[in-house]
């Protein structure tokens, strides 16, 4: 099972941290990222392919 990173993005659209995610697929990847979009955007990466982004909801 490949192990993916969620960058979470600050406001400043630079990363603030990261967290692991293990998934089999990107697909699903991306859908386990969604529980870290709240405050900041999230990018989702496999090594050095970058999966999506993920953006919080704008005001």
């Amino acid at each position: 099972m490949p192990t993916y990173r969620a960058y979470l993005i600050d406001g400043d659209n630079r990363v603030s941290s990261y967290r692991p995610i293990d998934a089999d697929t990107d697909a699903e990847a991306l859908q386990a990222a969604r529980q870290f979009v709240g405050g900041c955007d999230v990018e989702v990466w496999h090594l050095d392919r970058k999966i999506g982004r993920l953006e919080r909801a704008k005001k």
